[in-house]
Formats: C-alpha cells, structure tokens, sequence
C-alpha cells in the first residue's frame, strides 16, 4: 500500500486525535488546520495527496463547499462524520461522491476508505478526460459532416467522394480532416457573404 501525504482539517480536539492513528498505518500528516481559509492557503502550499476534513462541530455546507473546492484542484477528499449527519453525507452523492467515515474512526477502516478515495478520485479524473475526448470528438464529426454537406451541394459528389476529398486534402496539407473542414464551412459561409 502506499504512503500518503495527509492533510487534517476540523476541530482541534478530534483532529488531533487522528494523527496517531493515520501515522501507525503508515501514512503521514504534513498539515492541519481548524477553519476553511487556513485550510485552503495551507493545501495550496503543501500539495498533499489526500485531505480529511472532520465536519464535526462545523458548519456542514462550509466542509462541503471545502471539500468541492479541494477535489476541483486535484485533491481526494475523505471526510469524518458524526452519526447524525450520515443521511447528509449519503445524499452527496447527488453532485459529487466523497467517501465518508462515521465517527468513531476505526484504525482499520481508515487506511481502506483513504484508498478508495484516491482511487474514486483517479476514475473521476480519467472519465472526466474521456468526456472532454469524446466531446471533442462529437464536434469533430459534425463538422466534417458539414463540410461534407457543403461539398456534395456545391459539387454534386457523393458523400463518399466528398469525404475522401477532404480526406486527401488533409493528408495533402499535412492538417487535421477538421482544420479542413473548417477552412470549406468558413469558405462557404464567405461565399454566401459575398454573393
């Protein structure tokens, strides 16, 4: 298992209390802190690989709007409740999943809920990327679908031909089949300006 670098916010009486417990599975706390702008300046500068925030004793949607702002900038969030606030933590998963531990924290559950976190954060990050992709991709095609539109109107092709005419010209040009497409819509478009 790996060794992470941990940062602790909440209360100072419970957060203390965690730090033997997160050193003896052999992780490390590089930081604490017991409000959100201390937290938020100190995670910046420490770069820690995970952070757990106790909303014990806080303002709840204070630790969830921390927690949002720390999984943004790259940082897998755990967080520590109490009994009572479980239903809030299990209706998170509305807008973005935290994995949560119920008070008291369990040294054997603790290591296990840390990994899952980075590794939740991880997928997040990959699928997230796969969106971007996929997105991109989506434009990608309409476009050239498009161009092709425009290429089968004006010059009575097939859409095959069409195709493989900016197909050729890409490979001719040495750019992308959408950079292609682009320059045939924008000459289209100016065409149509113009006339």
């Amino acid at each position: 298992m790996y060794s992470y670098r941990l940062f602790l916010a909440g209360p100072s009486e419970d957060i203390n209390k965690y730090i033997p417990v997160i050193n003896s599975t052999g992780h490390k706390v590089v930081g604490l802190s017991q409000n959100s702008s201390e937290s938020l300046r100190q995670v910046k500068s420490i770069q820690p690989d995970l952070v757990i925030l106790d909303t014990s004793g806080a303002s709840w949607g204070e630790f969830i709007e921390l927690a949002q702002i720390f999984f943004e900038d790259g940082y897998p969030v755990v967080l520590i409740i109490d009994y009572p606030q479980k239903d809030k933590a299990s209706k998170l998963g509305e807008k973005r999943f935290f994995p949560f531990i119920v008070k008291p924290v369990n040294e054997e559950v603790l290591p296990l809920v840390m990994e899952l976190a980075v590794n939740t954060y991880k997928s997040t990050q990959r699928l997230e990327e796969e969106v971007k992709r996929l997105r991109k991709e989506l434009v990608t095609r309409k476009v050239i679908e498009k161009a092709k539109g425009i290429i089968m109107e004006t010059m009575g092709l097939s859409e095959r031909e069409a195709f493989r005419r900016i197909q050729k010209q890409s490979m001719n040009k040495r750019v992308s089949m959408r950079k292609v497409s682009e320059a045939i819509i924008m000459a289209s478009e100016m065409d149509e300006i113009v006339n």
